[in-house]
């Protein structure tokens, strides 16, 4: 009669043992399946903005002169803060330069110029790597063959770019320029308010 009792908990000890065989299987299953939760240092992706430092260079047209194609080259670099999911702000220091150049017998000096200002940029969604771009700042800028003339003034730029990887992007950028003069006019100085523009291809990486 004893035998007769104890076989139920041994059946009932290989039941049990059965039915918890499939869970402990679980995990591996489903590793190999490929369903695994992300770890804990999962990265956003890498088109998403990122505040850093920064460097660039561009080169395209300038227009000091109606309808006078200049040829122009800037380099800039700055600081941009992280001020969103999507929004970047930052300053900037720029340097650049217009080369001389002539049309219909006439010649066209050639402009160096500094510029300081604020620089933002947006990209169009979290993970998109289509961005906007806005500057905004004042210069100082210089005639090299008339006395070395020097004027003054601000700027406003916006254009679009896209970022290629995490510390590369290119853009494509238009500045209009408006600033003052003085010139004699052989009774008095007198000041003059003129305007530039720019469109530039460029490059930027950031650390």
């Amino acid at each position: 009669n004893q035998s007769a009792q104890t076989q139920p908990e041994q059946g009932a000890g290989v039941a049990t043992q059965t039915t918890d065989a499939p869970a402990a299987a679980t995990a591996p299953a489903a590793a190999a399946q490929g369903h695994v939760p992300p770890p804990a240092s999962y990265s956003r992706p890498a088109s998403e903005p990122k505040g850093g430092f920064f460097v660039g260079a561009q080169a395209g047209k300038g227009w000091v002169y109606e309808d006078v194609d200049q040829n122009a080259v800037f380099a800039n670099a700055g600081y941009r803060w992280q001020a969103g999911a999507v929004s970047l702000i930052g300053i900037e220091l720029g340097s650049g330069r217009l080369g001389a150049t002539d049309k219909d017998g006439y010649a066209y000096e050639a402009v160096r110029f500094g510029s300081i200002g604020a620089t933002a940029r947006f990209n169009f969604g979290e993970n998109n790597p289509w961005f906007a771009i806005a500057r905004l700042g004042v210069l100082a800028a210089e005639f090299e063959d008339v006395g070395d003339s020097e004027v003054s003034g601000s700027y406003a730029s916006f254009g679009i770019g896209v970022d290629v990887n995490r510390h590369f992007n290119v853009s494509l950028v238009y500045t209009g320029y408006a600033y003052s003069s003085v010139y004699y006019d052989y009774e008095d100085y007198l000041e003059n308010l003129d305007r530039a523009d720019t469109l530039m291809f460029g490059i930027e990486g950031r650390f």
